[in-house]
């Protein structure tokens, strides 16, 4: 049994870049991606076009329309933007699923990282060369939290919910929880209670992490309804760059 460091922040201001003209790499940072599914409902006919037929077949499963919109935005824009970063056309980009079924993207040779994650009207999606995982979740003050407390935290998280703005501080701490077991796909176990999510360092037993290398988690805003972490495996902190996309451009 090892042990692992997970070191915990919270980012105050972030600048969101539009994606026009960079110049996107690969490499030792992380760049984290928003799409707003609302502004790209005119464009579900196009979009559609660049999924492969098992996708559009998936799409079809879901029962409620919004629900089918929101799987072809953001399949879709995941193929535009690592197309970006592989200089291929979005409808050649291969899945395939490696272990805990964990999808990664065929590459010839360069290696390439990515998670997914939906909340209300936004998919963001996070790229690097390393590890990453990333939960967006909706602030919502109706949400009965309070049953699930005692199973998913520990005492001293339960008493920072409880603070003031318990509602946004419970999904403050659930993303990290949840972008971790994302990051590792170990999945959503009795563990979740273990796993760190407080501002600061911390020392935690791999087996409960199900990573022998050290990871930070990185929380930040959407928007004012929607809170996100990103998680990655890195020694130090990396830098990271928040992007937008806009599909109509493609």
């Amino acid at each position: 049994m090892g042990i692992v460091r997970v070191e915990v922040l919270d980012l105050d201001t972030v600048e969101w870049r539009h994606s026009t003209n960079l110049n996107l790499t690969i490499g030792d940072h992380a760049d984290v991606w928003r799409v707003k599914i609302n502004d790209h409902l005119s464009l579900i006919g196009k979009l559609k076009k660049l999924l492969l037929p098992d996708e559009i077949a998936r799409a079809g499963r879901y029962y409620q329309e919004k629900d089918r919109h929101r799987f072809i935005v953001s399949r879709a824009s995941l193929r535009v933007i690592l197309g970006w970063y592989l200089n291929q056309k979005p409808e050649d980009i291969r899945f395939q699923t490696g272990t805990n079924k964990k999808p990664f993207v065929e590459t010839a040779g360069i290696a390439v990282n990515y998670n997914v994650s939906h909340s209300d009207e936004w998919v963001t999606i996070a790229v690097s060369e390393t590890a990453v995982g990333i939960d967006t979740e909706k602030i919502d003050p109706s949400f009965d939290y309070r049953e699930i407390l005692t199973d998913n935290f520990s005492e001293d998280e339960i008493s920072f919910i409880n603070q003031n703005n318990p509602a946004e501080k419970f999904i403050l701490l659930w993303t990290r929880k949840e972008s971790i077991t994302k990051l590792t796909s170990q999945g959503l176990d009795e563990r979740i209670k273990h796993i760190p999510s407080l501002n600061g360092d911390h020392k935690i037993s791999d087996e409960i992490i199900h990573s022998s290398q050290a990871i930070k988690l990185v929380s930040f805003k959407l928007d004012n309804s929607n809170l996100a972490t990103l998680a990655y495996e890195h020694e130090d902190l990396i830098p990271i760059l928040f992007l937008d996309i806009d599909l109509t451009l493609i």
